[in-house]
């Protein structure tokens, strides 16, 4: 901290509470009216400043609002007449003589020094009113932001007086770098009062203060002003605001700043993720689609609330977004009934986990193997590789069936033979094909009995347990050395059949006979 601020926070701690008790119990007179504090150092930093207006009421955050104000006004009255002594030169390195020429430039000379005596004046007035109020006199000004010295500038008046060597032309060129010049230094100094203005306005706005007009004058006198038909204005400008302290180089910083901090927001949610995953193995020991969402979840929030640090660093302020989304939460649930309703699903999902990531599932109409899942939807991937994204909503509400929960499974087949063979036999062969099966269980035990006598067949049911992932091959197996073996010992498999008879009757039998 500098000698000027440890001066002006030392004066502002120091300042006697009863004189603001005063102020706020009655209205204040013209002699006794609050006098602002802040503004006795223009080029104050904003972290010193933002201590020193903490303290201060409603009523003292007015006053130095208003001082703070009267500095930008004065500083965009200097820019304006600096502008204008651009347009001044331009008229006198057009002007057709010397001498409307050199009326131009001693015009642009004249609004210049008469701007800049002024707004030196009523900025001396201000910090001379501080210093008296807070009692310390004869303080050394900053040499930072705002009051850093002046450099020197070509006199526009030596100029125009000098000898006959120099055209007027030559002397308005070298004025209108002058002038130029002056833009982006008086630029610079306009965006450091706005910072410092905004700071003041922050802590009012939230101690309940009108500061609209404030923003809108800010808004109204802020940025670049660029004349597209004067080329040397333009690039002056653009250059100027590249290399300004205040303009290109802050925003680079910034933009550095922004992503900088996205960087590592992003290293600490692959952290914080990764982190989440082994706690929830070790301690937890949660469903794997209970880990990956919620871990996916937190990592999602680190990294809005890094981006919402970053936008801080672009000097964004965030506050009013948080309020919009805050306002319009209401409306978009409403909106979203349906979604809010798929959200609801997913955490009674996660609750009772009646499936995992890679279990054979058929829910919602779709049967597949679960990738993934998230607060909205379920991802499956079928076995003809298709991704179908299932709501949540369609899942909870029907039935669940988990193919693959247990460890064992129960294959059942059913083998149809015909009347006219022997049934014990079929049983004997088919015990056979299950119990030399190497995938098969044999406990439990299979089950092969002769179970309806159809239309067409005699129904034997084999139903053999395997191990869920060899249900499959244990199906198509023995489906096969059966109807193999069936074929070698000439046992058939009949056709669907239906048997359809005819009765003939003769005419002696239909036709009556005669008398």
């Amino acid at each position: 901290m500098n000698v000027v601020g440890r001066i002006v926070l030392l004066a502002v701690c120091l300042l006697p509470a009863s004189g603001v008790l005063a102020q706020d119990a009655q209205p204040a007179s013209t002699e006794n009216a609050y006098k602002p504090v802040t503004t006795i150092d223009p080029a104050i930093p904003i972290d010193q400043l933002m201590i020193m207006v903490r303290p201060l009421t409603k009523q003292e955050l007015e006053g130095e609002a208003k001082a703070w104000f009267e500095l930008l006004r004065n500083k965009s009255r200097q820019i304006a007449a600096a502008r204008l002594g651009v347009k001044k030169t331009n008229l006198a390195m057009s002007a057709k003589t010397e001498e409307a020429a050199k009326v131009s430039l001693e015009e642009a000379k004249a609004v210049k020094e008469k701007t800049e005596a002024e707004a030196k004046q009523a900025e001396k007035e201000i910090i001379d009113a501080a210093q008296k109020e807070l009692g310390v006199d004869n303080v050394p000004k900053s040499t930072e932001g705002v009051d850093k010295p002046e450099q020197e500038t070509p006199n526009t008046e030596e100029n125009t007086d000098a000898p006959a060597k120099s055209s007027e032309a030559a002397d308005a060129s070298k004025a209108k770098e002058s002038f130029l010049a002056d833009v982006s230094r008086l630029q610079d100094q306009r965006t450091a009062i706005v910072d410092r203005l905004q700071v003041v306005l922050d802590s009012l706005e939230r101690k309940g203060g009108e500061v609209e007009d404030y923003h809108k004058y800010m808004v109204a006198v802020s940025g670049i002003e660029v004349d597209t038909s004067d080329v040397a204005a333009t690039w002056s400008a653009v250059n100027g605001w590249i290399y300004s302290k205040e303009g290109g180089y802050r925003v680079g910083w910034n933009l550095a700043k922004f992503l900088l901090i996205l960087l590592i927001t992003w290293g600490i949610a692959k952290i914080v993720q990764r982190t989440t995953n082994w706690l929830m193995e070790r301690r937890l020991r949660l469903s794997r689609l209970a880990e990956s969402l919620i871990s996916r979840v937190i990592k999602n929030v680190v990294m809005v609330v890094g981006f919402a640090v970053a936008l801080t660093a672009l000097e964004i302020d965030i506050t009013p977004i948080v309020a919009a989304i805050g306002a319009t939460g209401l409306v978009i649930g409403l909106a979203l009934q349906g979604t809010l309703s798929n959200f609801a699903s997913g955490l009674m999902i996660l609750i009772n986990r009646p499936f995992d990531v890679g279990d054979v599932v058929t829910a919602g109409g779709v049967t597949g193997v679960i990738h993934q899942m998230n607060l909205v939807s379920t991802t499956f991937r079928t076995f003809d590789n298709q991704t179908i994204h299932v709501p949540n909503n369609e899942i909870w509400n029907n039935v669940i069936t988990n193919i693959t929960a247990n460890p064992t499974r129960r294959v059942d087949l059913e083998f149809g033979i015909g009347y006219d063979d022997d049934f014990e036999k079929a049983e004997q062969i088919i015990r056979e094909v299950v119990e030399n099966h190497p995938l098969v269980l044999h406990d439990p035990e299979p089950q092969v009995v002769t179970h309806a006598l159809a239309d067409s067949s005699v129904n034997i049911v084999c139903r053999p347990w395997a191990k869920t992932s060899d249900w499959w091959p244990v199906k198509t197996d023995v489906t096969r050395a059966v109807k193999r073996r069936f074929d070698e010992e000439g046992i058939s498999i009949p056709y669907p059949q239906q048997d359809v008879h005819f009765y003939t009757k003769t005419l002696d039998t239909v036709l009556p006979t005669d008398g």
